[in-house]
């Protein structure tokens, strides 16, 4: 039977999403139990605690745009992560949310009337609302729509 303290490792890939915490920043939010080593007896919930630092490294990207079919591709070293895409048209005011993605490509249709597109992908958060801090790959300028004649 252990006796003293006992510590447990919990990997990046298996934490929630990322959430605004009450500073301001993006962390995640966790809550813990423990359990006997028998199995037989649990503790409470622990309180939710706020772990902020999460590492935020913008990567290479390009967008595809074939007629009406736009592709977005970029490369991440992070296995597990989920990605939130956001697009806006010129025909939108802000950015808007469009779809949650595990793998690092990501692919949608022209909005009727657009003449041009802009993309962003950030690291999944549980608001799902644009936040510059979770960016990892943007278009840096709006890109014309190949318009089907």
């Amino acid at each position: 039977m252990p006796s003293g303290d006992q510590k447990a490792v919990v990997k990046k890939d298996t934490l929630p999403p990322v959430s605004l915490l009450a500073d301001g920043s993006y962390g995640y939010l966790v809550r813990y139990r423990i359990v006997s080593e028998d199995q037989n007896r649990f503790s409470q919930w622990s309180p939710i605690r706020e772990l902020s630092g999460i590492d935020i490294d913008p990567v290479e990207g390009d967008i595809i745009i074939t007629g009406s079919a736009i592709q977005l591709v970029w490369g991440d070293d992070n296995i597990g992560r989920s990605y939130d895409v956001f697009i806006k048209f010129d025909t939108d005011e802000t950015f808007k949310y469009h779809g949650t993605t595990l793998i690092h490509t990501y692919s949608l249709l022209a909005k009727s009337g657009a003449s041009t597109v802009e993309a962003a992908v950030q690291i999944s958060s549980s608001d799902r609302e644009y936040a510059s801090s979770l960016i990892i790959w943007d278009t840096d300028a709006p890109e014309d729509l190949v318009s089907l004649s």
